[in-house]
């Protein structure tokens, strides 16, 4: 049923979308060799990557065809980017995080550390100006970003002991990434960047004493409670994420007005299908956790206070060192304050 639900809608999407020009039948197609950075069978992201394949490849009649590739299968999943730049890639599945060295600026849409929500974050991308900086930033790079995928908060970490005061974690070594990764580091702990496979062997060898990952579905597929058992949730340093479909800016181009709409508007549907498919699984897995002997802590209010004054430290440091990074951060931030007297109400 849920299937036959999806296609109608996505059907009568297109159909709509082809009303606004030439019927999608009457245009020349498109073909997309698309990578993802995650394995297809991941929740979430790898199989965002697959929904949004299957679903605009029916949804189209053919007029824009997908070929989805899993990580790793055409090029690394950090060259994505590259590749789609050179044109080596039509397109890939990815998360802006993931550019953070070279545009600093985009980690502000992949995820912030206390940031919005994920209805709030969608809000400032579609309502508050967020896509046009974003797609502004990437366009000077001959590549388009199309937002296509939005995961809920992640968890806090697993540690392999209790952190019950900032002390806790001077010296500690722990895996973290991006702008949360910086704010750890103020609090005295040694940070690494681990890629996804990485991790496990380094936390149960205790190379690493604790690290963040992601959602608990996501967390559970990999088997961190067996080498950790301390599990802090929710994560303050990402309260929700957003995943980006990146195109070839001369293969955007080539496009008609009406594939690139269905493109846009699949990827939105994708987002909805996202972000409520891991609501069960993600329910499941924290009660397999418990089962496994984990302990499910939440941190002190005197630690998150100690973290939110070490993000808007590493915000301010980064706003004064990157133009642009300063200008996605004031857009946001001007967002939230407007929208601020009704996300209070709403949230409490």
């Amino acid at each position: 049923m849920f299937r036959s639900m999806k296609t109608t809608g996505l059907v009568a999407m297109a159909l709509a979308v082809g009303a606004m020009g030439a019927p999608v039948q009457a245009q020349d197609g498109v073909s997309l060799n698309v990578q993802s950075a995650w394995p297809l069978t991941l929740p979430a992201s790898g199989r965002d990557a697959q929904h949004f394949a299957d679903a605009i490849n029916e949804a189209s009649g053919g007029n824009v065809e997908v070929e989805l590739y899993g990580a790793g299968k055409l090029v690394p999943s950090l060259e994505i980017f590259d590749a789609v730049q050179r044109g080596t890639l039509d397109a890939g599945y990815t998360s802006p995080l993931y550019v953070a060295g070279k545009f600093p600026a985009v980690q502000l849409f992949g995820g912030v550390p206390f940031g919005p929500d994920a209805f709030e974050y969608l809000g400032w991308i579609y309502n508050g100006g967020g896509l046009d900086i974003w797609r502004e930033i990437y366009a000077e790079q001959g590549v388009v970003t199309v937002p296509c995928g939005l995961m809920d908060s992640e968890a806090g970490g697993w540690y392999k002991k209790p952190i019950e005061t900032a002390a806790d974690l001077e010296g500690m070594k722990l895996r973290f990434a991006g702008l949360a990764g910086e704010v750890m580091k103020k609090m005295g702990a040694s940070v690494v960047l681990l890629a996804g496979g990485d991790i496990y062997p380094n936390l149960e060898r205790g190379v690493i004493d604790g690290t963040e990952f992601s959602m608990p579905a996501i967390d559970a597929s990999v088997g961190f409670d067996d080498v950790a058992k301390n599990y802090y949730l929710p994560g303050w340093h990402q309260p929700a994420a957003i995943n980006e479909l990146i195109i070839n800016k001369a293969k955007w181009d080539s496009m008609s007005e009406a594939q690139r709409k269905l493109i846009e508007l699949t990827c939105r549907e994708t987002m909805l299908w996202g972000v409520t498919s891991t609501m069960t699984e993600n329910a499941e897995a924290v009660a397999a956790f418990k089962e496994n002997g984990v302990e499910i802590r939440e941190f002190s209010p005197e630690l998150l206070a100690a973290f939110k004054e070490k993000t808007d430290e590493v915000m301010q440091e980064q706003a004064a060192d990157d133009e642009n990074f300063k200008r996605v951060w004031d857009s946001l931030q001007a967002y939230r304050d407007q929208n601020a007297a009704w996300v209070e109400v709403r949230t409490d």
